[in-house]
């Protein structure tokens, strides 16, 4: 429950006072002036006497008998009686609205006023956002990127040879692009979904990459630039053409200084797609020391032809007995130049060496004993060396 207000607690108040006023009335209406009851409206005209004569007065509702034994000061009914007084108006309510206005703002900061509303505060709705209807939902429509490749601006387009890779512009968490799609089509032709691209362009050993975003309803159509040639090398022997596996290339370029080898192992006749810029070639016809060095120019869009010519022969050793004899087996060899340097050194039988035209010092080993002869070589002159045992 709650606590009574302050007009109830007036009302009670007042109460009191008035019971109070009651009692206080009746007690000197027995004992006035003259000793006698109060009439209504003032003092009764014929005072009650005390003493054993006594006599009955008829009072306002009875009569009163017996003695009255008045137990007081003396004098108390010469007394005039104490005339009553209108309580005092309490004051209002702190609250009252003639009050309220008075009061020191702090001291309204201060009071604890009790939740006068009965009902529980209402609850704030949150805001719910409108569906949207599952037709108004527009589905993700991909769109077509038209790609091309050409050696050099405003050149023609490469029409073969091309390796196209698409992946993710965005890296996953390890780092990586995602593969979307892949062509060895000339001009390939994909289908996305719009978002950023990266574009990677292989051709031969040249590649070329670029960044592009597809975007809704605008058909995109990219041209990538793979600045790149062509070198297709033979060999050729005293002016006849080697045999193919038999002669490898080696390309190197220059970058920053450094040598760097492009592509090695390559036999003769191969088609090499390399970028567009300077290399040095080397071939070598068999495994000894004949070997060609040349420098050549790769152009962006264009074919070399290159060719290289050795000056060697392959020569074919044998330890014999006798001139024209049979070969003794179980031999090793060792091919100098005159200035001592090794040419090729083989454990056990030696069918045939290819050697750059020269001169040169053949040593034979054969059960602890050694055996030399000196020889030369004629550029496209195959021959048989023998060395004699004897």
């Amino acid at each position: 429950m709650g606590r009574p207000s302050s007009s109830a607690c007036a009302v009670a108040v007042l109460t009191a006072v008035a019971l109070l006023a009651g009692s206080a009335g009746q007690a000197f209406a027995q004992s006035g002036p003259s000793g006698g009851p109060l009439a209504p409206g003032g003092m009764a005209g014929a005072a009650a006497r005390s003493g054993p004569g006594a006599r009955l007065e008829r009072g306002f509702g009875g009569t009163i008998s017996g003695r009255m034994n008045l137990i007081g000061p003396a004098g108390i009914g010469l007394q005039p009686p104490v005339p009553l007084t209108t309580p005092a108006p309490l004051a209002a309510p702190v609250l009252a609205p003639e009050r309220i206005e008075k009061l020191d703002p702090k001291v309204l900061e201060q009071l604890k006023l009790p939740n006068l509303n009965s009902r529980p505060p209402a609850r704030a709705e949150t805001p719910r956002e409108a569906a949207l209807p599952p037709h108004s939902i527009a589905p993700v429509v991909k769109q077509p990127l038209q790609l091309s490749a050409v050696f050099e601006e405003r050149g023609a387009a490469i029409r073969s040879g091309v390796r196209w890779r698409l992946f993710t512009e965005q890296a996953d968490a390890n780092g990586e692009h995602m593969l979307v799609a892949e062509s060895i089509d000339a001009s390939p032709r994909f289908e996305l979904d719009p978002g950023g691209y990266i574009v990677h362009a292989v051709y031969g050993l040249t590649s070329a990459a670029k960044v592009i975003t597809v975007k809704a309803a605008q058909p995109n159509a990219q041209t990538i630039v793979i600045p790149a040639g062509a070198v297709r090398l033979a060999a050729f022997v005293a002016g006849e053409k080697a045999p193919d596996d038999a002669v490898t290339f080696k390309l190197s370029r220059d970058e920053g200084g450094v040598q760097r080898v492009v592509a090695e192992n390559v036999h003769a006749g191969s088609l090499l797609r390399l970028p567009a810029g300077a290399y040095h070639v080397t071939s070598r016809y068999g495994d000894a020391n004949a070997s060609v060095e040349a420098d050549l120019q790769v152009a962006p869009g264009k074919l070399v032809e290159a060719q290289v010519h050795h000056k060697a022969a392959r020569v074919a050793l044998k330890l014999v007995d006798q001139p024209g004899g049979a070969e003794l087996r179980d031999t090793s060899w060792t091919i100098l130049t005159p200035g001592g340097d090794v040419i090729r050194d083989s454990i056990g039988a030696l069918a045939g060496v290819v050697l750059a035209e020269g001169d040169y010092v053949a040593i034979a080993r054969r059960d602890g004993r050694l055996y030399q002869q000196s020889f030369s070589v004629k550029a496209g002159a195959e021959a048989n060396v023998e060395v004699s045992a004897n």
